[in-house]
């Protein structure tokens, strides 16, 4: 019994470990969104579709 409660803390722990790890890269995500140094400025055709970037490419 003392070896199914040992496994039972172990698998606990990884769960644990898995939720923590999972948190702090939510939460790098969210840090590295706000800091506009790592964040590349917006591409002002990425909204656009087809005919509206073929207009812009003729006007280069």
């Amino acid at each position: 019994m003392d070896k199914k409660l040992e496994k039972d803390k172990e698998l606990v722990k990884q769960v644990q470990t898995s939720n923590d790890t999972k948190a702090a890269e939510k939460a790098a995500e969210a840090d590295i969104e706000k800091d506009l140094d790592l964040t590349p400025p917006p591409d002002p055709g990425d909204d656009l579709d087809e005919g509206e970037l073929a207009r812009l490419e003729g006007e280069d």
